[in-house]
């Protein structure tokens, strides 16, 4: 096929500029850094590494290798690769990911308000920043108005498609990004020590990466690192096999996964350098880390907010550090968006149709998150859980094919710079669903031990994740009997990789 008819991802830079971008979001930049502190610094970067290795990075070149063979959305992929009696199971893991863009358009939301205070300066001058964030958070209409502005903004670039759109500006996105975070990291480290009872910025620099013994043998420490990694690199979405849909026949999927999760953890480490160091310059150790324990919301919004009014030239690197977040954000909400809008053009929609009807859809599901931070958390809550159940279904694709069968079929063509031998297949037979088991059970555990685990109007409970995952397993599988029923052209053919079809693009 010539160059100029080429569909789909039209270079190697485009196509690993959109993995990292879907990669990297909010959690590389507000909840690594806290994450890291409250598990023992270098222990835990210990832990999420050897996580990525045996989880995250198998299960993208899995999911990978799904999109390109099947050159479908996820609802059609587990169709054509397993039969209809699976298609419930794509169907899950798009409502799912409709639900994370629908709150998270709203965390683009609350980083756009701040990006816009720092602008203005008002940022600095409200005197009490938590009741700052809570105006912000709790039904104001301007952070309402920031909703909107932000999913325009993710409908205008999903819509001109993969290579006229989303490409092209990942493959400027992702540049300007890491340069911000370098910026704000090596600005951080010439902090030094701003008040007298601050431990510095090299005791912050030592805390995050020192190695505590105590906490590498901690179990907890390992479950929270594997917690963030698949979190973080995005692997049981469908987001992979979306973008997998728009690879070549030839790419090299293996070193494909390589770069986007090392990608993924470059950026969370320049963070890591950015907010601990910056900590410690400021307040004593413990209250340092106190401030990590506060969530993702209490570190960004009220305490950086607040030390940015204090920090010599906190103004810029506010606006830095807002930039950069807001970046991160649409870079992962595009991929939010697709992987929503390719199964509506699966089932005979056009592209810009099938757009409007994701934007409809986050417009009226992300409005009460706009409105109410309960809300907002409570949708946090559930769609994690069901991300861990999404990497049970991209591993019983894989097995149900033949781990080997499909190593040698979809991942090690000969154009391969990474062969994907003993260690893929027993990650992603063993490894990958034995993790995601342990997660699932762990947090089952976790909530049937809390007093209020029969209340479903709890933010987080047994009973409000039991009955939400029960309606999105009822609408998967009502979803599912549509898709059944249409008929459409198959791509799969179970032995080798078409081209990137015309319709895809």
């Amino acid at each position: 096929m010539g160059e100029e008819t080429r569909r789909g991802f039209q270079s190697r830079w485009g196509l690993i500029a959109t993995l990292i971008g879907l990669a990297i979001g909010t959690g590389n930049i507000w909840r690594f850094p806290r994450q890291a502190a409250s598990n023992g610094g270098g222990a835990f970067i210990i832990a999420w590494t050897v996580m990525l290795l045996v989880t995250a990075i198998p299960l993208a070149i899995a999911e990978m290798a799904i999109g390109r063979a099947a050159r479908r959305g996820c609802p059609h992929a587990f169709r054509d690769m397993l039969g209809k009696r699976y298609t419930w199971m794509g169907c899950f893991m798009s409502l799912i990911v409709l639900c994370i863009a629908s709150y998270y358009t709203v965390t683009m939301a609350w980083v756009l308000r701040y990006l816009i205070m720092s602008f203005t300066g008002s940022l600095f001058t409200a005197p009490d920043k938590e009741a700052l964030w809570y105006g912000v958070s709790t039904g104001s209409p301007l952070t309402v108005a920031c909703f909107g502005l932000s999913l325009l903004l993710t409908w205008f670039i999903t819509s001109g498609g993969v290579s006229g759109s989303i490409e092209q500006f990942m493959e400027r996105c992702i540049p300007v990004l890491f340069v911000l975070l370098a910026v704000i990291a090596v600005r951080a480290l010439f902090l030094g020590r701003v008040t007298a009872d601050a431990a510095g910025t090299a005791a912050g620099l030592d805390f995050f990466f020192r190695i505590d013994p105590a906490y590498l043998w901690n179990g907890r420490t390992w479950i929270n690192a594997l917690i963030q990694i698949l979190w973080s690199v995005g692997v049981g979405w469908g987001l992979v096999i979306t973008y997998g849909v728009y690879t070549q026949p030839r790419t090299d999927v293996a070193l494909n996964a390589f770069i986007q999760g090392f990608g993924n953890n470059v950026a969370s480490l320049l963070a890591g350098v950015a907010v601990i160091p910056t900590l410690f310059a400021f307040y004593s150790p413990e209250k340092a880390l106190a401030i990590c324990s506060s969530g993702n919301n209490g570190l960004t919004f009220i305490s950086l907010a607040h030390i940015f009014g204090e920090m010599p030239g906190g103004r810029l690197i506010a606006i830095l550090f807002f930039l950069a977040l807001l970046l991160a954000a649409l870079s992962s909400n595009l991929g939010h968006f697709l992987v929503m809008a390719l199964p509506l053009m699966d089932m005979g929609m056009d592209r810009k149709k099938a757009n409007r009807v994701v934007l409809c859809l986050i417009a009226v599901w992300g409005l009460p998150s706009a409105l109410f931070l309960d809300f907002h958390g409570n949708q946090d809550f559930v769609s994690g859980i069901g991300l861990v159940l999404g990497i049970l279904w991209t591993c019983v694709l894989v097995r149900k094919t033949g781990v080997k069968r499909f190593a040698d079929r979809f991942v090690n063509i000969p154009e391969n710079d990474v062969h994907c031998g003993l260690w893929w297949r027993v990650a992603i037979r063993w490894i990958a669903p034995l993790t995601a088991t342990l997660l699932i059970v762990y947090f089952a555990v976790g909530y049937l031990k809390q007093e209020n685990r029969w209340n479903i109007w709890q933010t987080e409970s047994f009973a409000t994740l039991a009955v939400q995952l029960a309606v999105y397993l009822a609408a998967a599988n009502l979803w599912a009997a549509a898709v059944n029923r249409k008929q459409c052209r198959v791509y799969y053919n179970g032995e080798s990789f078409p081209e990137v079809p015309e319709d895809r693009d």
